[in-house]
């Protein structure tokens, strides 16, 4: 279910960050968000989002409801995109896999595979994406979010970069990553979808930075099976 709303901040103090970081706990996956300063002395925050899995539309407007110093003011539901979509069927429950990750945080290799191996095959990539925007998502908030949002590419190397070093070596040039010895593919063939699971904490890294309207990245060579070095393209 694609979405587009806006919301309206009591305070200027409550910004662009406030509004998206819950959005992502809450299992959406942002297409774009930007914010803009209201007459009332807040902000207007308008996002267009696509829920994951079984919500409805009462749920869309509980959570967006729920996000402290916000009202909601504005929402449009794409009725096509809610006929199209179906919901992903996990192995394995996420929530206890993110649990597992928080207690575990870096070393999670090991349990990003066992949910992996859980799924059903035609599963995997969408399932191993949304459970890395999510990790990326809270750890940006976790220890990035602080002090005045940095700009591609400078958050790239700055806070992207270290990020990633918790898992291998890492290189970046410009806006293109290269995990050396990447630890979610290193003993698979090219048939994983362990990479789909760094595709998406790199998108919910970046997206969770208000400095960043919209990010979309691609593996654009993956290691597997050969130099077990993969690189992702952001753009």
């Amino acid at each position: 279910m694609k979405f587009s709303c806006a919301l309206e901040t009591s305070s200027e103090r409550i910004r662009l960050v406030n509004v998206i970081s819950p959005l992502i706990k809450a299992g959406y996956q942002l297409v774009s968000q930007r914010q803009e300063s209201s007459s009332s002395g807040g902000n207007i925050i308008h996002v267009i989002a696509r829920s994951i899995g079984a919500k409805t539309q009462a749920d869309l407007i509980d959570d967006l409801s729920s996000i402290d110093g916000c009202t909601l003011f504005k929402l449009e539901i794409d009725e096509e995109d809610i006929s199209s979509s179906a919901p992903v069927q996990t192995g394995e429950d996420e929530k206890t896999t993110l649990a597992a990750i928080g207690a575990q945080y870096p070393k999670i290799t090991d349990i990003v595979s066992q949910y992996e191996a859980s799924l059903p095959s035609e599963q995997r990539a969408t399932a191993l994406h949304q459970l890395g925007r999510k990790v990326g998502g809270g750890i940006y908030q976790r220890d990035y979010s602080l002090g005045s949002p940095l700009k591609m590419p400078t958050t790239i190397s700055r806070e992207l970069v270290p990020a990633l070093k918790g898992f291998c070596k890492v290189k970046a040039k410009n806006n293109v990553v290269s995990l050396i010895k990447c630890p979610f593919c290193k003993s698979s063939d090219s048939n994983h979808s362990g990479c789909h699971f760094v595709i998406g904490y790199i998108e919910g890294f970046l997206a969770s930075n208000p400095a960043i309207e919209a990010v979309q990245v691609e593996e654009t060579s993956c290691g597997a099976g050969s130099t077990n070095i993969c690189e992702f393209t952001i753009g």
